[in-house]
């Protein structure tokens, strides 16, 4: 395979998640890094907030952003599922999802299902 054109599946997810941030927001973060581990997938988004959420931060309101957030990204889970299943070729348990407003930071991780073990 000739360089550049081999598949990156960090690089992939990320870039999902990216595209899935811009078609809900209007815009995406402009950093995001994907970690792949045998239980889970991380990916860590920077500089995501839209204009008017960074208004309502600077005026003090950093839950109504996150509430906000959290809504939204309650709504885009499936999307992001698909996406890592997509790439991984795994079954994700569930997400979890947050946003720390003051550092504009968000934070994806997608837990796989383990096979056949319920307990650990």
């Amino acid at each position: 395979m000739a360089a550049g054109h081999e598949v990156n599946p960090e690089r992939e997810i990320a870039r999902g998640v990216v595209g899935i941030y811009k078609a809900y927001f209007g815009r995406g973060p402009t950093w995001a890094q994907t970690t792949i581990a045998d239980t889970h997938v991380s990916v860590l988004l920077e500089d995501a907030l839209t204009v008017v959420e960074q208004r309502l931060a600077s005026e003090g309101n950093d839950e109504t952003v996150r509430s906000l957030r959290r809504k939204v990204q309650t709504a885009m889970t499936d999307e992001m599922v698909d996406v890592v299943e997509g790439v991984t070729g795994r079954k994700v348990k569930c997400l979890l999802s947050d946003h720390d407003v003051a550092t504009d930071t968000a934070a994806e991780l997608l837990v796989f299902e383990r096979n056949g073990d319920s307990e650990g």
